[in-house]
């Protein structure tokens, strides 16, 4: 379920009705990869151009077979190397068997080569099943359910371990200010060491794994607003507009999780880079 650029095909069309764009990510993904009939779940196409953009109108969304559009999001965040787009579908299947979703695709013009392309994802499918239990609907469900209850604990070890942090250090007497006839220095505004995204970067930087890169995930999730078992188009809807530099530090983490296989360890190295500069100005003169 990963996002992935797939296939890139010549087109017959004037060079004049195409935009001219560096396309470096184009991928489709479900938040589920099993579901009941009449159960609603997202489909998300994610976009990566090295431009500068407002919109990508050029985007045609997949089509559908064995599901029903419910509505759709737009979400634009701003990157160093480019813009990051992402359409999110909420679907809901009509009955048992497969969802599944054609490629997404954009029509335009390789700037290496001057030359019309059409840049596609991956097809989707998205198994649509009956049943009361785990191992009914999904034979690899029970696995990732225990996945995540894992992850779910891990964070609530690294939160509770700063909060145990931040209270001893509340609790220790603080010294009595020296008399001078100077006026005070202002007080630096810093967040406590025990910081749940500082700790759970550490942890990152530590083991450099996946179970940590996703314990972090769920982390800067909660940062946002988002609630336990959220998605990263949940956790950006909660958080909206109010921190860009949070939507790019989680769209960077998305892309060093789920994004092409020969891309992962340059956007991990982004992400250490993003977070520094994240955690780093969260600290104010």
């Amino acid at each position: 379920m990963c996002a992935a650029l797939l296939a890139l095909a010549p087109l017959i069309v004037s060079a004049q009705a195409l935009p001219r764009l560096h396309i470096t990510a184009l991928g489709l993904h479900a938040d589920q990869s099993v579901v009941r009939p009449g159960e609603s779940f997202h489909v998300t196409v994610h976009v990566h151009v090295r431009e500068k953009r407002e919109r990508l109108d050029e985007l045609v969304l997949p089509a559908l077979t064995n599901a029903v559009d419910l509505g759709d999001e737009r979400k634009r965040v701003p990157a160093a190397d480019g813009t990051d787009f992402y359409e999110t579908l909420t679907v809901a299947a009509n009955t048992v068997g497969t969802a599944t979703f054609t490629p997404a695709y954009i029509d335009a013009i390789d700037p290496a080569t001057g030359r019309g392309m059409r840049y596609s994802s991956q097809p989707l499918s998205v198994r649509v099943a009956t049943g009361t239990t785990v191992h009914d609907a999904d034979s690899g469900a029970l696995m990732r359910l225990l996945r995540t209850a894992v992850l779910a604990i891990v964070t609530v070890l690294i939160v509770l371990a700063a909060a145990i942090v931040a209270i001893v250090r509340l609790r220790r007497p603080r010294p009595r200010p020296t008399p001078s006839s100077a006026p005070p220095l202002p007080a630096r505004a810093t967040r406590p060491a025990g910081d749940p995204v500082r700790a759970a970067l550490a942890l990152y930087r530590a083991r450099g794994d996946d179970a940590s890169l996703d314990a972090l995930r769920n982390v800067l999730f909660a940062r946002a607003g988002a609630g336990s078992g959220a998605t990263f188009a949940d956790a950006l809807r909660a958080l909206g507009s109010r921190d860009p530099q949070l939507a790019r530090v989680m769209a960077v983490a998305e892309r060093a999780r789920f994004g092409p296989v020969h891309e992962r360890a340059p956007a991990a190295r982004d992400l250490l880079v993003a977070l520094d500069a994240y955690v780093g100005g969260e600290t104010g003169a």
